[in-house]
């Protein structure tokens, strides 16, 4: 059972599409044409040259306006663009006028109609004897050009020779007339038609010359344009695989075309003027012999009593020869000719009429019938009735149309027969009668918007692009219960954009573990319905489309009661001006600027996939930072670290805006986070992050409570995601104990002391300590360089260090900052660890960075060389430096009460040097002495430490000694130039065994300082 009870729910066979509305429309019968016409608004003008002014008319006033033409003015024009219905009125005129016998009609079709068949249609009405010649001519003509290869190739050829005879014999500006003559010259267009290389191109399927030949054999196919054939300035852009093998003229004057648009337009325009005489002398037939046929035709009918009405449904078909005809259709009867009276009816673009008619179709023209409206002028014209004139012939069926017509019958209803008519015509609309279904005037007037170009209705287009794809495709759609179909959705998307264009409102008529199903409800309410939102439409609609209501949803003439559903605002032909309301339209949907752009930019790639770079950055950002506020990504701190959200190559994988979150494309299958514009979940996510994004608080956000807790769901879901590809797993500590050895042997170098400890606490902490003083540049510039690369920001130690906290610092959960894992990190601590091979997984950058560690840290010859000389050797220093200061300067002051002093020394000096020598320093030093004598057999962690030792000891120790020896040989040299007395000699025996003890000292810790200690 369907909608309509026993019979299928649709009313129409598929097959009678087709057949009711053809490709060619002239193939349809009398009876299928005149049961599907509707009068369509026409602008009738009484002058050729004016674009203004002009009365609205029908078909009925061209009727009668070919009916009384006059002899003087026997030319009338059918204007339009293409597709607008000039060949349907020209059928419409060949079957309603009532020529008498008196009258030859002949009707020249535009499709299937061939150069011989042209002149065959005249000749069957001529009977003179000069006409049996003609006939004649046009049979041996046509026959000796049949083949498509041979004609093409003697049209190209004859085309050169006409360029060059006669293409610079015009006159023009001087300008005009150089460029005419270069382009007619041998070296000129006619070596570019006679170059081999080129005459692939010239000779394409899809150009002039293959075009024009392939119609006057065979006529104008339903694929080909209304315009006449012939070259045009894009056919002369003319481009080779090798143009190296191309002769010299022809490559030059290919290459002057490319470079030059105004000489490619001046070019083709010399090639149409040798189009007519070329077409004659290929064909055997010209326009000078289809002007003599018409004349003599004319003559023949004058004797005869009679006269011709000549119906041309495209004047194109003619090029070539267009120049005899309009000689012919433009003479007139005199004294001396006697011609029988001819009136012309010819359907011609505007563009060709107003361009390339010469003056005289003008003068001889009646009236001029205009299918585009002008700005000014509109007129009413209902769609849905032009519309409903093919439904219910589809219907009806051709044969049944036709025996109406043969029995003069009225025209069938087949809606009078339907069992749901009432209901159906309730639900869908009916025009005069006869419903609209499987349309109502919302779905047909967006179907018909989405195939038009400008908003203008143009007839082909409506019949070919939207009710025959529906009737022929959807009929079994339909009865199997899968109408609106994906097909429909898709032609027609465009005419509906602004209704139920974001996904929130596709997910209210979303029916559960039914996507197929909430899919056609969508496109049902999408382009049936009124336009205001989520809503269920009128029950039989729902009942003929098999789609149940939702019991959530309102009805839709629960939305606006004292609105009429229907009809529509009916359609203007131009699209320029407002539509003609026959009654008040449903108000349009919210105005899409009350969204913000972001929300705007979800909404349009959801339902197209299509989205601007900057709008999709934009959107990548806001998820970014979404989830950056699930991760809680930290430092080991307690602060943010940008190295997790910063695509550099020591720290991959990482969080990054960019590179990591993707909106479709190539990168869905490799990003941490993939956002599929099919993906309605998603997108949801995705456009309510937007909303939130531009007004800042969930409150202000459409069904902002409920979005909230589906974004809170989805992004912790992709933090979820980012965390598991970021963080290896927690048995992975290969590369977790290197990178804490490698640091460790930072810190030694840097001297931490905590990273000569045993206890694992002390360790990890050394892993980020601050370095204490470096070494002294002055007197230890080797090490002073090897720690510097250390503490550098940019150094390997930082890099190391954020890699190695990556690993450790962060665990998601509690959402508080935390620390750094210790248990885990100390396990990977081992001294075993040092040995173990990088994994696979670690970057190139790390593994160089720890290699290069180990090797600076290892190097340390010349840091041995530095510390030797700057250590000095207090083994003779016979006590403590303070006791043997003491004595010195006990001396000094004896000296100095003796008159015995020198200028020389300064026992101040002496004191404070000595005085900032601290106790422990001596110890100090000969420690480090201890440990350089034992250098051979220390191990690396011992050397380094001994490398790391303060310097200042020893740097306090030597500002003592220097001035202290300098002291004791001044003393020296002036006691030994005096005289002896007792007391003298008792001081002498002193001062000898102290200068002795400082001259050894002092000799030691020359010998340590050399030349670069200083004094």
């Amino acid at each position: 059972m369907t909608w309509r009870g026993t019979l299928p729910a649709a009313c129409w066979e598929a097959r009678e599409a087709p057949a009711i509305i053809p490709v060619e429309a002239e193939s349809t019968s009398n009876g299928v044409f005149l049961a599907t016409h509707t009068s369509i608004p026409i602008l009738l003008r009484d002058r050729v040259d004016s674009a203004v002014g002009g009365t609205i008319v029908d078909e009925h006033n061209l009727r009668r306006a070919v009916e009384e033409l006059p002899a003087d003015q026997p030319i009338i024009p059918i204007l339009g663009k293409s597709g607008t219905g000039k060949s349907h009125l020209i059928r419409w005129l060949r079957i309603n006028l009532k020529p008498n016998d008196a009258t030859r009609l002949i009707f020249v079709p535009k499709h299937r109609m061939s150069l011989r068949g042209i002149l065959e249609l005249i000749l069957e009405h001529a009977t003179s004897e000069r006409a049996a010649e003609l006939r004649a001519k046009v049979a041996a003509a046509s026959d000796a050009a049949a083949d498509e290869t041979t004609a093409q190739l003697r049209l190209r050829n004859e085309l050169a020779v006409l360029v060059e005879t006669r293409g610079a014999d015009k006159d023009g500006t001087p300008e005009e007339n150089d460029l005419r003559a270069f382009l007619a010259s041998a070296e000129g267009l006619p070596a570019l038609l006679g170059d081999p290389v080129f005459r692939r191109r010239l000779l394409a399927d899809n150009g002039p010359i293959a075009r024009l030949v392939r119609e006057k054999l065979s006529g104008k196919g339903s694929e080909d344009k209304e315009d006449a054939f012939g070259f045009t300035a894009a056919d002369l852009d003319l481009s080779v695989d090798d143009v190296s093998k191309a002769g010299a003229d022809a490559a030059s004057v290919a290459s002057a075309l490319a470079s030059d648009a105004p000489l490619r337009d001046l070019a083709a325009k010399m090639l149409n003027e040798q189009l007519g005489p070329a077409v004659s002398e290929v064909f055997g037939i010209g326009g000078d012999d289809l002007k003599q046929l018409l004349v003599e035709l004319r003559l023949d009918l004058h004797r005869q009593g009679l006269e011709l009405l000549l119906l041309i449904e495209d004047f194109s078909i003619f090029q070539g020869i267009q120049g005899g005809l309009i000689d012919a259709i433009t003479l007139l009867p005199t004294e001396t000719l006697a011609l029988c009276p001819m009136r012309v009816v010819m359907a011609v673009t505007t563009g060709y009429f107003v361009n390339q008619m010469p003056e005289t179709v003008y003068t001889r023209t009646y009236k001029v019938f205009d299918l585009e409206l002008p700005a000014d002028k509109t007129a009413p014209f209902d769609p849905a009735r032009f519309a409903a004139r093919y439904l219910n012939a589809v219907r009806v069926g051709s044969e049944e149309i036709d025996k109406h017509r043969t029995d003069e019958r009225p025209e069938p209803n087949h809606c009078l027969q339907c069992p749901v008519r009432d209901k159906c015509h309730q639900a869908f609309g009916e025009v005069e009668g006869v419903g609209l279904f499987p349309f109502n005037r919302r779905a047909l007037d967006r179907a018909i918007r989405s195939q038009s170009k400008g908003d203008a209705f143009v007839a082909r287009d409506v019949l070919t692009r939207v009710l025959r794809p529906v009737l022929q495709r959807d009929q079994t759609e339909l009865d199997e219960g899968r109408f609106p179909s994906t097909g429909f959705g898709s032609d027609f998307r465009t005419g509906a954009l602004d209704i139920l264009d974001n996904v929130e409102d596709q997910v209210r008529l979303r029916t559960p573990g039914d996507p197929e199903l909430s899919e056609r409800r969508v496109r049902m309410v999408r382009f049936w319905g009124p336009g205001h939102g989520p809503q269920n439409l009128h029950p039989t609609i729902h009942e003929a489309f098999a789609i149940l209501p939702l019991p959530d949803l309102i009805t839709e003439h629960q939305t606006l009661p004292h609105q009429p559903s229907m009809p529509e605002p009916v359609r203007p032909l131009d699209g320029t001006k407002k539509p003609i309301v026959v009654d008040p339209p449903t108000p349009p949907p919210p105005p899409p600027a009350l969204k913000p752009t972001l929300v705007q930019a979800v909404d349009e790639w959801h339902s197209s996939g299509k989205l601007l770079q900057s709008h999709r950055n934009d959107l990548r950002k806001i998820v970014h930072s979404a989830v950056i506020g699930f991760l809680g990504l930290e430092d080991g701190y307690g602060g943010d670290s940008g190295d997790w959200t910063k695509a550099r190559a020591e720290f991959t994988p990482s969080f990054d805006a960019n590179t990591s979150i993707a909106l479709d494309g190539s990168a869905l299958q490799t990003a941490l986070i993939s956002i599929d514009h099919r993906n309605v979940e998603d997108v949801r996510v995705l456009r309510a992050l937007a909303w939130v994004n531009a007004k800042g608080s969930w409150e202000d956000v459409p069904q902002g409570d409920a979005l909230q807790s589906l974004c809170v769901n989805r992004v912790q879901e992709w933090a979820d995601s980012v965390s598991a590809c970021l963080l290896p797993s927690e048995g992975d500590d290969a590369e977790l104990g290197l990178l804490a050895h490698a640091l460790l042997s930072v810190s030694k170098a840097l001297g931490i002391a905590d990273s000569y400890r045993n206890d694992a606490l002390s360790r990890v902490k050394a892993l980020f300590a601050s370095p204490p003083k470096l070494a002294d540049p002055v007197y230890r510039p080797h090490m002073r360089r090897l720690q510097d690369r250390f503490v550098d920001p940019k150094a390997d130690r930082d890099t190391l260090q954020r890699r190695l906290l990556r690993l450790t610092s962060y665990r998601q959960g509690t959402g508080k900052p935390l620390a750094i894992d210790l248990p885990r990190l100390v396990r990977a601590m081992r001294d075993d660890a040092a040995e173990a091979p990088w994994p696979e997984h670690v970057p190139e950058q790390i593994r160089k960075a720890a290699d290069d560690i180990k090797k600076r840290t290892t190097a340390l010859d010349p840091m041995l060389d530095e510390i030797r000389r700057l250590a000095p050797d207090v083994s003779d220093l016979g006590g403590d430096v303070a006791e043997v200061a003491h004595a010195l300067n006990t001396l000094l002051s004896d000296l100095a009460a003796l008159g015995q002093s020198t200028n020389s020394i300064s026992p101040l000096a002496l004191h404070d040097a000595a005085k900032s020598v601290k106790v422990s320093d001596l110890k100090k030093v000969t420690e480090l002495a201890e440990g350089l004598d034992a250098w051979p057999t220390l191990t690396a962690d011992q050397r380094l430490r001994l490398m790391t030792l303060d310097e200042r000891p020893a740097l306090r120790i030597r500002a003592w000694l220097d001035p202290a020896r300098e002291a004791v040989n001044a003393l020296g040299q002036k006691l030994q130039a005096g005289s002896a007395s007792e007391a003298q000699r008792e001081y002498d025996e002193t001062l000898q065994r102290l200068v002795a003890g400082l001259e050894t000292l002092s000799r030691e810790v020359m010998d340590v300082a050399g030349p670069e200690g200083g004094a």
